[in-house]
Order: structure tokens, then C-alpha cells, then sequence
């Protein structure tokens, strides 16, 4: 016997452990007590056979591997191409096959799981149902969720029961019969609530036939029962024979409703946004979000592509999920931690260590990664270089950038050009560097170390540091022991030779952060990068008078791309554009 079963899912949210959260793929026992509860399920259904399946669905879910979300994304391409007419031991073909996906609309304030007006009335929900041998290629809406194939569901104890399928979706209402798979009020259903078989519709001919006799209207379908194998096969075969128009609309099965109080205990197996039809990520992370915060666990997000031949595929990007975040943060604390003076291949630690971070500011007529005017004007875009031996604990603004480590690889290389222990004022400087007419780097001065530099920098001033090694090393940290006693805590200066404008795919931009009160504007870059990328860019918060406690920090509920809405743009420039 063949079951064809995907397993329950794993995010890398509990990624090498780096999350608090709980897994969202707990794999299941196959105890006694597992197996009489299957059992009680099935016997209300009156089925042996169906337990069978069930039964090994279940053993075999409880020893699955999890899966990433890549994975996951793999499984549903799987399902997606499979065309079975049945599954094992007589099972309808969504058992095993298709995807079972649930369009939603974008400005619904409520959790994506519970149950709007019409689907309580109902008792039912309508869900689309893909597969490659049907022309569906645009769904009601362009994100939503999908659920995982009903063996895996029983295997996971989240049962769910599709009541009816029609080959067309269309526009139920909260009064219709038989939980909304009578749409003709012909006579009550009884055990299996479509509504064909009173009308002479038993297969895809004569349900077409009926079709067309009706006014070819899906206000006005019978639908085919979701418990017969062949019915069930006729609602697909059905689905593509009306005309080629209609093949490319989606159908709809009925889902028997949910407790929606309770959404760990429904089968989800991942949330989706359509990238071929304007879905926002936005939107799949605001549901992302919410089943976080109601189960302390993560679905992933896929993409959903409909291409040119109409057919389906599901993507998964890493950098879609919140919780990259936590992963990002990780990895800034580290290069933060790393007190080496040079890299191992000897060159200057900014190309491997400590942290660039850039205070923006942010506004309605600027976008925060494009230099300023003036920082274009003098070739240079200031920074601070954080390192937990240099001690700073101040930065310029409340909002900003933290870029990349120089060795990482992007697609516009910055060019470091000199480096300063303390604020230079340089946005008064004409070369950001140098002096008014003098072109020298310390060194040039005799500037080598921090003897030299102890002695010299009165006469000399605040000449720039050369970026290589041992001179960067001396700028951005070694120099600071003669300001405040060697106990200096303000920032340091870095400059960074300016970019071209609006190219902020191709910047090293590692994270977006804020200080204090500055939630709110960095909430605004990371809406106005997603709204101009169509990328999701975290936003850590950032407390640099942390000693014990983590400097980066990261939550999901500080991104604003995963809040319904918008996050307004100012009307004025609340901070910046620094310089």
C-alpha cells in the first residue's frame, strides 16, 4: 500500500535553538491513548476502512522528520503535480493530492483563522483546491493559508471534513442549506449533505449538462459529494470541460468549520502570498504574527506563482519570515563580540567584525538608505563602528541602517574611505576626509600609533585614518583613550564613499534598527522599503547602555510590516536626512 503523506512542518524558528518559541511541528506519539481517540473519531464516521488509513498515517507521522520551510514548500509543489484519482484504500483524491488553499481579504482586522459572518452561519468555509491537471491560475484573493493534506492532518490528530465540492466557486451566503452545499434548496441532504445526486448528477457529464441547463451561473451549480472517490473526480473532470474561461476560475470545497478559538488545532500547513497576482508579504506576515502570538509557534511563508501556462509553484524565501530577525540579531551580536583588530586574512576588521551603523532619520520626501544631498556634494555617508572593546554608547538619531560586514557578498560593494575616534563634523568638511587643502592621512603626519598619536593630535587636529588594518584599528578605537580620560563613550565617525541613489536591493543593508523612542520611524523605513522593494527588512532594537542583557534585540511584534494598515508617512521630516 502507497500513502502518500507529507510530515508535520518545522521551521527553522526553532533554528539551532535560537528561538523561545515553541516547535510548530511536535511530533506525536503513537501511544494507546493517540490511538483511541483515532479510533472514537472514525467510529462516529462509521468507516473501518477509513481508520485503517488513518492508523497509518498516524504511525507513520510519528516518525516523520520535520520539515523545513523549504521543505514544506517542496511537498505542496509535490502535491501540486500529483494527479491521483484516488488515494489509498479508496480515499477521495484530496487525501493525498492538490492543495487545499484558503484566498482571504486583505483589511479583515480578524486572525486569519476565525470564521467571518457567512462561514459561521454556514458552518462551512470555502477553500480552493489546485492542482496541475486544472486551469486554475488566479485565486479570490493573493494570500491566505493552506491546509495540509487530510492523512497528515489525521496524523497530527487535526482532523478535518470536506462536505462538498463544487467545480466553480462562488458567492455563499450565511443562509444557504445543508451548510452551503445546496445553493438550488432542493431536498434536505442526509447523511452526505451534496445536493447532485437530487437533481440525476452523479458524474462530470451530466453535471456539466445540468450546468448549462441552469443558465451556466455558479450561483446556480449542484455541488458533488466530497466523501465518493469517483464524485469527487468528477467535480475536477467537471471543472475543465465547460470551456477554457471557466477552467481558469477556482473551485471550492467545503470545509467543515473549525473551533476558531483554538488554531493550533487546526491543520495549517503553511501561510502563502501570491507573487504573480500583487499578494503582500505584508499581509502573510501580519498572519504569521497572529498564529505567533496566539500558539508560540511559527508556519512559514511560501510564495504561490502562477506562470504564463497558468500552472502553480510554491517558493520559500528565508528572508520572508519575521522570525529572521532573531537570526539577524544572532549574528549582529556576534560581529559585536568580535574584538579582533584584523581579519584573518589580514585585512581591516570592518570587512569581517564589529557593527556599521548608520542614524537616517526618516520622512516623507527621502527614502533613509539614499545619501543626503550634502553626504553626495562631499562623497561621504557617515557611520559609527560598534565593537564591545571601542564603548560607545551614543549614537546620532534614533532610526537607521546596520549594514553587512565589508567580506559579505552584494551586489554594490561600499568603498570605506577613512575613519575618525570621535565626531568630526564632517558634513563641514568639502571632502568629508580631508581638511580644507590638506590631503593627509595621519599617518602622513606621523600619526602610527597611539604614542604618536598621544603626542601629535593636538598640533595635528582630527586628521583622518587610513583604512587599512592598523590604521583603522587606531581611528575607530586605539585613538579614543585621549578623549574623557580614556573612558570616551561618544561615537565615532566612518566614512563611506556615497552610492548611487535608489538601490536598495543592491546595498549591504544587513537590518534596520531604532533607539528609545524611535519605534515608530524606523517602522516607516521598513514600510517604505517593503513598499519600494516588495522585501521584508527587520527592524532590532538596539540599547547600547546594556551590560548583562543583549545590546540587539529583536521582536516580531516591532515590525510594522506585519501591522494591518500602513504606518503613515509623516507629513514634515520628523529626523533627518542626517548627513
Amino acid at each position: 500500500m502507497h500513502l502518500q503523506l507529507s510530515y508535520s512542518m518545522r521551521l527553522g524558528a526553532v533554528r539551532a535553538g535560537r528561538l523561545p518559541a515553541a516547535r510548530a511541528d511536535v511530533r506525536h506519539t503513537a501511544s494507546a491513548a493517540l490511538l483511541v481517540r483515532g479510533w472514537t473519531w472514525f467510529r462516529e464516521r462509521q468507516c473501518l476502512v477509513h481508520w485503517a488509513v488513518a492508523l497509518a498515517g498516524l504511525l507513520y507521522a510519528a516518525t516523520a522528520p520535520a520539515l523545513t520551510g523549504a521543505e514544506v514548500a517542496q511537498v505542496l509543489n509535490t502535491r501540486y503535480q500529483s494527479t491521483a484519482g484516488a488515494c489509498a484504500v479508496g480515499k477521495p483524491a484530496y487525501y493525498c493530492s492538490g492543495v487545499l488553499i484558503r484566498a482571504l481579504p486583505g483589511g479583515d482586522a480578524r486572525n486569519f483563522w476565525q470564521h467571518d459572518p457567512t462561514d459561521r452561519g454556514l458552518g462551512s468555509v470555502p477553500f480552493a483546491y489546485l492542482r496541475a491537471d486544472l486551469g486554475t491560475n488566479a485565486l479570490a484573493a493573493s494570500a491566505g493559508f493552506v491546509l495540509a493534506d487530510s492523512l497528515t492532518a489525521i496524523g497530527q490528530e487535526k482532523p478535518f471534513h470536506v462536505r462538498c465540492a463544487y467545480p466553480f466557486d462562488t458567492a455563499f451566503t450565511a443562509t444557504l442549506p445543508d451548510h452551503g452545499c445546496d445553493l438550488l434548496s432542493g431536498p434536505a441532504a442526509q447523511a452526505d449533505p451534496s445536493s447532485c445526486a437530487a437533481h440525476g448528477v452523479t458524474d462530470a457529464a451530466s453535471w456539466v449538462t445540468h450546468f448549462q441547463q441552469q443558465g451556466a451561473s455558479d450561483s446556480r451549480q449542484c455541488s458533488l459529494s466530497a466523501a465518493d472517490v469517483l464524485q469527487f473526480k468528477a467535480s475536477l473532470v467537471a471543472h475543465e470541460a465547460v470551456s477554457a474561461d471557466w477552467s481558469q476560475k477556482p473551485n471550492a470545497l467545503l470545509v467543515e468549520a473549525w473551533d476558531d478559538t483554538a488554531p493550533a488545532a487546526l491543520a495549517i500547513q503553511a501561510l502563502f502570498y501570491d507573487i504573480s497576482h500583487g499578494g503582500q508579504l505584508s499581509q502573510a506576515q501580519r498572519y504569521q504574527l497572529q498564529y505567533f502570538n496566539a500558539t508560540r509557534q511559527w508556519l512559514p511563508i511560501v510564495k504561490l506563482f502562477f506562470g504564463d501556462d497558468g500552472k502553480a509553484i510554491f517558493g520559500f524565501d528565508d528572508r520572508d519570515q519575521l522570525d529572521i530577525g532573531h537570526e539577524v540579531a544572532a549574528r549582529i551580536a556576534r560581529r559585536y563580540a568580535d574584538t579582533a583588530k584584523a581579519c584573518p586574512d589580514g585585512s581591516a576588521s570592518f570587512n569581517c567584525n564589529g557593527v556599521l551603523i548608520r542614524g537616517t532619520g526618516y520622512g516623507a520626501a527621502f527614502h533613509s538608505w539614499n545619501p543626503s544631498p550634502n553626504s553626495v556634494t562631499r562623497n561621504g555617508v557617515s557611520f559609527s563602528y560598534l565593537r564591545a572593546d571601542i564603548g560607545i554608547r551614543a549614537l546620532v538619531g534614533r532610526e537607521g541602517l546596520i549594514m553587512r560586514e565589508f567580506a559579505a557578498p552584494v551586489a554594490h560593494p561600499l568603498t570605506l574611505r577613512c575613519s575618525f575616534p570621535v565626531n568630526a563634523g564632517t558634513s563641514s568638511r568639502p571632502e568629508s576626509c580631508y581638511k580644507t587643502g590638506d590631503n593627509r592621512f595621519c599617518h602622513e603626519y606621523g600619526v602610527v600609533d597611539v604614542e604618536s598619536w598621544q603626542r601629535l593630535h593636538g598640533s595635528v587636529g582630527l586628521c583622518p585614518f587610513y583604512p587599512n588594518a592598523p590604521y583603522f584599528q587606531l581611528g575607530a578605537s586605539d585613538a579614543r583613550i585621549v578623549y574623557g580620560g580614556g573612558n570616551y563613550t561618544a561615537h565615532n565617525e566612518i566614512i563611506i564613499a556615497a552610492w548611487p541613489q535608489d538601490i536598495p536591493t543592491q546595498l549591504p543593508i544587513d537590518t534596520l534598527y531604532y533607539i528609545g523612542s524611535g519605534l515608530p520611524g524606523a517602522q516607516h523605513i521598513q514600510k517604505d522599503y517593503m513598499n519600494t522593494t516588495g522585501r521584508f527588512i527587520p527592524i532590532l532594537k538596539v540599547d547600547l547602555t546594556q551590560t548583562g542583557a543583549p545590546m540587539f534585540t529583536y521582536s516580531p511584534d516591532d515590525q510594522g510590516t506585519a501591522m494591518l494598515g500602513t504606518i503613515p508617512a509623516p507629513a514634515d521630516v520628523v529626523e533627518g536626512p542626517y548627513d
